[in-house]
């Protein structure tokens, strides 16, 4: 019995001491977690203290960015009613907007000081800003053309005398035209294959060319779907015109079927100056209509005694010269190669062929008798930008549009 009462206490004692140890912790671990608490709340305080603070600062900078007013004595003064307040808010914004346009006419001061010839650059891109003036949009397209005109005037300067004969601007022409005329030829075949995806059978219909236009003026496949081809309301008016303009040459291009172009119908429809048959159709027309005793060739009378002061056909009258004399010297000088007094077909298709240096000529002296102001048989660049209009629309500056209109 004595053992067991002294085991008992032994238990008595371990079953307190362990009660009064677990208390003991459970009193530090509290002591640890409220401190780590206190601690908590006030790193919380410091940082909305700083953030109202912050908060407030930006919002008195943003208010007297809007608000205040400067009196006759040179107080500040806030507005008084809401329509002031909004008034000041549309000002700011307004400045706001101008702002990136100052600082790219600034830069481009700044860059022209540096690099002159860089400046209608500058300028070019300063005026593709949407919220520019539009006096600065028409001063930098001035600019823009006075710079084209520049460079063309500069290439066609072959002796760098600061004037242009009519031989360097037809030589520079026919440049002009060769380089269009080959790159037409060379690209044909890689648009035709970009055309004729619906499906690709060597044949392009009316709706897939359709379809590629719209593409290349910007439009998505959903927008095509739903596109008025009738009224082309979602087109520009240059790009209705175009289309107009296309529709009225499918007809002329497609020979083997009204509804599908080949190849090389393709490349006529596109570029009817770079097509051989269309050139070989021009020489059939020349052959009609001038060929008197139907022999399939032109004589010398024949080719100098046409009369065409009452024909309306402009592409047949630029096609020969306007006197008599002039007619019997092309003929001799630059038709009849052989020297027999006779063109057949192949001599004709030569005459007609754009990229002989004789249609050039032509064009360079058309430009010649429209801007020549004093007479002198000398072109300088500042009668060719006094005629911007013009030579923008030749083939010295814009060869592809030119022949698009003329053909």
């Amino acid at each position: 019995m004595t053992f067991v009462n002294k085991l008992s206490k032994s238990f008595r004692w371990l079953r307190c001491s362990t009660l009064c140890a677990i208390l003991f912790y459970m009193f530090f671990i509290g002591l640890i977690l409220h401190s780590t608490s206190q601690k908590l709340q006030q790193q919380l305080k410091e940082q909305g203290t700083s953030s109202s603070s912050s908060s407030s600062s930006s919002s008195t900078q943003a208010d007297t960015k809007l608000a205040p007013n400067v009196g006759h004595n040179g107080a500040q003064r806030w507005p008084n009613t809401l329509q002031e307040l909004e008034q000041q808010q549309q000002k700011h914004e307004q400045s706001m907007r101008l702002q990136p346009v100052a600082n790219n006419l600034d830069s481009g001061n700044e860059s022209s000081q540096r690099q002159p010839h860089s400046q209608p650059q500058k300028v070019q891109n300063a005026s593709k800003s949407p919220n520019q003036p539009e006096t600065v949009i028409l001063a930098a397209s001035n600019v823009n053309e006075k710079q084209i005109l520049a460079k063309a005037f500069k290439r066609a300067d072959r002796s760098r005398d600061g004037i242009l004969s009519i031989q360097e601007l037809g030589q520079y022409i026919n440049r002009r035209i060769v380089e269009h005329i080959d790159e037409a030829i060379m690209n044909n075949a890689r648009e035709f294959r970009r055309v004729d995806i619906g499906p690709a059978d060597g044949l392009i219909t009316w709706d897939e060319y359709h379809r590629f236009f719209l593409r290349e003026h910007g439009m998505t496949e959903a927008d095509i779907d739903e596109h008025d081809e009738i009224r082309h309301t979602a087109l520009n008016r240059r790009a209705r015109e175009d289309m107009m303009r296309d529709k009225a040459r499918w007809s002329e291009a497609a020979r083997t079927d009204l509804f599908t172009l080949t190849i090389d119908e393709y490349l006529s429809f596109r570029h009817p100056e770079s097509s051989v048959s269309n050139l070989l159709e021009l020489v059939d027309d020349l052959l009609r209509q001038f060929d008197q005793d139907g022999d399939d060739q032109l004589t010398l009378e024949e080719f100098s005694d046409l009369n065409v002061d009452d024909d309306d056909d402009l592409m047949r009258k630029s096609l020969i010269s306007k006197t008599l004399v002039e007619r019997r010297e092309e003929f001799k000088r630059i038709i009849d190669k052989n020297h027999d007094c006779k063109a057949d077909r192949g001599e004709l298709l030569n005459y007609v062929n754009p990229k002989t240096p004789r249609y050039a000529l032509q064009e360079a002296a058309t430009l010649f008798s429209l801007c020549d102001e004093n007479k002198d048989e000398l072109l300088t660049l500042k009668e060719m930008t006094d005629h911007a209009e013009i030579f923008l629309q030749s083939k010295m500056i814009d060869t592809a549009n030119s022949f698009h209109t003329e053909f």
